[in-house]
């Protein structure tokens, strides 16, 4: 089995959910159990400011966090609850996991009150929900090409606008863009 930890899912024209359509997702963890990751290219209303105060946290002002930084919907599966992947910190926090690449998903809400510290992450995405698969589930939908997957960009996740993503991670695809059965 191929370890696709670490990579971009590109959803291609041939995706038949449209909850999906159009959307690129980190995958965090990719195993014989099944697989998970986070959509980075759907933004909610939310930012990440507004969400930090309606919990009560304070940013510091140590740090310039941009007022635009969204809450992203990271998938249907637990949207209640936040999942943070990030550059790696000096601190540690009580549920952070090696998420491939040298980023770590942190589902522990003492994270949040790094921001704005000099000892937050330096790049990090906010996500309210994820992505699973079942054993097999993935591979099978790569093998209907619903997707396709693509090599990390770190520009992409951290810098790229949300909107821009699908475009830009489908570039990272050279001439292997697949297009859906019946268009050329």
């Amino acid at each position: 089995m191929m370890n696709l930890q670490g990579k971009f899912l590109i959803a291609t024209l041939d995706m038949l959910d449209d909850y999906f359509e159009r959307t690129v997702i980190y995958l965090c963890e990719h195993n014989e159990q099944g697989a998970w990751g986070v959509m980075i290219n759907s933004p909610t209303d939310l930012s990440v400011m507004e969400l930090l105060a309606k919990m009560d946290f304070l940013m510091a002002n140590s740090r310039n966090y941009s007022q635009d930084q969204l809450v992203l919907s990271g998938g249907p599966v637990s949207q209640e609850r936040g999942f943070i992947l990030h550059t790696p910190t000096p601190q540690s926090f009580l549920h952070s996991y090696p998420a491939g690449n040298d980023l770590i998903m942190t589902t522990s809400g003492d994270i949040l009150e790094t921001f704005g510290q000099a000892v937050a992450p330096e790049n990090f995405i906010v996500c309210l929900g994820c992505c699973t698969w079942k054993p097999d589930q993935l591979e099978q939908e790569i093998a209907q090409n619903s997707w396709a997957v693509a090599p990390f960009d770190k520009t992409i996740l951290f810098q790229t606008g949300y909107l821009d993503r699908w475009v830009e991670a489908n570039g990272l695809l050279g001439d292997n863009i697949p297009t859906a059965a019946g268009r050329a």
